[in-house]
């Protein structure tokens, strides 16, 4: 199985991230702006983890562009890069253009046809997402 094809099926499992990164940007969507011994205190309120371990999440988490730092004092801040909902998005489109990449014409006729499955609700969102795109063209 190529690397693509992993990514794309951890996602559509929601695994994007492993369970500790999840928890961490979880934490600073929810509360904002912290340091790791922050997210340490919050997190062992729920489990045990090493300061070392809450760290080492958190600085691979900025290496991958999620996480923005800031030097205050001797130590780091951390703040979400994007909004979870900006997130979302960048994760949708990156997982959109990694299936047509990887599928072509396939994962199209795949996407169309479930579509007819969607709600009207939502097919009435995607045609104004839609037009507005046409609009800012």
């Amino acid at each position: 199985m190529t690397a693509p094809l992993r990514r794309i099926r951890r996602a559509a499992s929601g695994a994007l991230l492993g369970p500790l990164e999840a928890e961490v940007m979880a934490r600073l969507w929810r509360r904002g702006p912290a340091t790791v011994r922050d997210v340490v205190e919050v997190i062992r309120t729920d489990r045990e983890l090493a300061y070392t371990t809450v760290m080492t999440v958190m600085v691979r988490l900025h290496q991958k562009g999620l996480l923005e730092r800031e030097r205050v004092g001797k130590t780091y801040v951390y703040r979400a890069a994007l909004t979870r909902d900006e997130h979302d998005v960048r994760v949708s489109r990156d997982l959109a253009r990694g299936l047509v990449s990887q599928f072509g014409d396939a994962a199209l006729a795949a996407f169309s046809a479930e579509l007819d499955e969607v709600d009207a609700e939502h097919r009435a969102a995607l045609r104004r997402v839609a037009k507005g795109r046409d609009r800012a063209r």
